[in-house]
């Protein structure tokens, strides 16, 4: 057993929390490894996932992130939002509009406000996806487009909108958000459901207002997460769509708020608040071989 000092920064968006991993620290295919390992909540530091920072260019960064079992995440709009404070806050960059290069393709992140410890920042979240194969989904018959489909979850018909933003995403609109044990019940459910081969992120919502939605999430990877992104993208856009609310769209859990604007055709923007938590040097212990 080998043991590796790796230096990291903390850093939340409304309770959705990330390492930061400073760059050239790790090998890239001991990415996984690192996170299981840092993001574990009793023998690491505890978190919902990793963001590692690659090479950096003027305006132009190369981020990975993944979650907290070890699985990559194409998209993340909380991880890299904390990623894009970390470099302000590290000063490793200075200018205003970044763009990243991500595995689900170029994002931008405008800085809007900063002030001591905090960041709020508005992207570029590209343009959403409702071809199933895109998402992916395995629909039963020929869709272009999943709303309003009943999936089957431990025998219970479940009425879900799918899409992409970047990774898979499954809305559920209520009119209330679900007691606990539904929540846990079909979160679990609806993320392994083998019609999604790679699994999916999980948005129950509840519509309060033409311009606001309350939203629960169950994160692929994670579990129940206080915020996500994409998340708040997925459930945004889906209602849109549906004729339930319009632009722009105040997304709210218990931790926070996040605004997402969406004409029905281009992309995606979100608008949302990164905090500082902590710097730390995290002993990685490796198992040799």
């Amino acid at each position: 057993m080998s043991t590796q000092k790796i230096a990291a920064s903390k850093y939340h968006s409304n309770g959705n929390d990330f390492m930061v991993v400073a760059p050239a620290q790790v090998q890239e295919d001991h990415y996984a490894a690192l996170t299981r390992a840092i993001c574990e909540e009793h023998f690491g530091l505890g978190a919902d996932g990793c963001v590692f920072v690659g090479e950096i260019s003027g305006e132009q960064v190369s981020m990975r992130i993944f979650n907290r079992d070890g699985g990559e995440a194409g998209m993340s709009g909380n991880g890299f939002r904390c990623g894009c404070a970390f470099l302000h806050h590290q000063g490793l960059v200075n200018q205003k509009e970044l763009t990243l290069q991500t595995a689900s393709g170029i994002k931008g992140y405008t800085l809007l406000e900063q002030e001591e410890g905090s960041w709020t920042f508005r992207s570029r979240m590209g343009t959403p996806s409702f071809e199933p194969a895109a998402i992916p989904f395995r629909a039963p018959y020929q869709m272009q487009d999943v709303r309003g489909y009943a999936l089957d979850v431990g025998g219970e018909q479940v009425s879900i909108a799918v899409l992409s933003v970047g990774n898979p995403q499954c809305v559920v609109f209520g009119e209330q958000l679900p007691r606990e044990e539904d929540f846990q019940r079909l979160g679990r459910g609806l993320e392994g459901h083998p019609d999604f081969p790679e699994r999916t992120n999980v948005s129950f919502v509840q519509v309060v207002g033409s311009n606001q939605l309350k939203i629960r999430l169950w994160e692929r990877g994670v579990g129940p997460t206080h915020s996500s992104g994409t998340g708040s993208c997925g459930a945004a856009v889906a209602a849109i769509r549906a004729g339930k609310v319009r632009s722009p769209v105040e997304i709210s859990t218990e931790t926070g708020a996040q605004q997402v604007e969406w004409d029905g055709r281009t992309e995606i923007l979100l608008t949302g608040n990164t905090r500082f938590v902590a710097e730390v040097n995290f002993h990685w212990e490796q198992q040799d071989g």
